[in-house]
């Protein structure tokens, strides 16, 4: 009787998976029959150079009106192999401050930047390419963003070169512990070894979490390098496991673990409609050993991400298979 409750809420969780995935599927028809970019840009190329001065603070608009601006990530295969695609989506999203993000209320005046993903930009072999639609600012006013101005930027392929576009293009500085947080989180994706990336996190999230900024604090980089300390965390009590098998590893894997589970919770709370964390949340609450946990978050994921629905509802089945 105790095994019936849980079965009956995964069927549903299962079907709720699925229903997910079609509506996905369906979408997909609607948003291919038209093309993102129409025309190519009409404005001449350039790329940016760093800003040599930054100071830590919260960007603040300094025409006292609205500025909205949206950057446009190619994510075709030839950019994506030079560091752009999802790496470079990410990279913009860590440098901005919770304040800047396009889901934060703008009541009062702030910098308001959107990054998207894109498809191919037509500069192949020149990128990573990004193309940046910004208000066209008239005697200081920006005429409530009817005028939109669209241009593209070349080789942007590091941390250093993406911060140096937001500076040129929104006219801002934004904050340097942003700055030396996201280079800590590329730093971190490529590293191979768990106990690296680990130390590569804890220090962005220490330079993230040094003032205790809430714009930085709620920030998509705090987040993010928790989910992805969580995840080094994991791979770092595997490879414990794997190597010892002695009573003594007994707390230090059982501290990992805990630290785990803690990152990977706080991520969720902080960027509720990140995926990736809930993605993580899941596999840290099963080798916790939390499996209807572990199941709600795969839920929550599929829901978030629907391009996931299969590999989602696949790992639903799996866990089912544990209760």
């Amino acid at each position: 009787m105790l095994h019936t409750h849980h079965h009956r809420r995964s069927r549903l969780q299962l079907a709720s998976i699925t229903v997910l995935l079609y509506a996905f599927s369906s979408t997909l028809v609607l948003t291919n029959s038209f093309s993102i970019f129409p025309s190519p840009p009409k404005t001449t190329p350039s790329t940016p150079s760093p800003s040599p001065t930054r100071t830590p603070t919260t960007p603040t608009n300094k025409n006292n009106n609205d500025k909205k601006y949206t950057i446009k990530i190619c994510h075709n295969k030839d950019c994506t192999k030079h560091g752009g695609g999802e790496a470079l989506l990410d990279t913009f999203r860590d440098l901005l401050p919770a304040s800047s993000s396009s889901s934060e209320d703008n009541s009062s005046g702030n910098t308001i930047v959107s990054i998207e993903s894109s498809g191919c930009l037509s500069q192949c072999g020149k990128g990573p390419n990004i193309s940046v639609v910004s208000p066209v600012v008239e005697n200081g006013n920006n005429n409530n963003g009817e005028n939109m101005n669209e241009k593209m930027y070349f080789g942007v392929e590091d941390v250093t070169t993406a911060s140096a576009v937001l500076d040129v293009v929104t006219g801002e500085e934004y904050p340097i512990h942003l700055l030396v947080a996201a280079a800590s989180i590329a730093e971190a994706e490529h590293a191979t070894s768990p106990s690296k990336k680990e130390t590569l996190l804890t220090s962005a999230i220490s330079a993230i979490t040094k003032d205790d900024d809430p714009a930085l604090v709620n920030s998509f980089a705090h987040a993010h390098a928790l989910y992805l300390r969580a995840d080094a965390r994991l791979d770092l009590l595997a490879s414990s496991s794997s190597t010892t098998q002695t009573t003594t590893t007994t707390t230090p894997n059982n501290n990992i673990l805990y630290g785990a589970v803690n990152d990977a919770k706080k991520s969720t709370r902080i960027h509720p409609t990140e995926g990736r964390a809930w993605q993580t949340l899941s596999r840290v609450q099963e080798a916790n050993g939390n499996i209807q946990e572990a199941m709600d978050a795969v839920e929550e994921w599929a829901r978030l991400n629907p391009s996931f629905g299969t590999k989602a509802k696949r790992e639903m089945e799996r866990l089912v298979g544990l209760l």
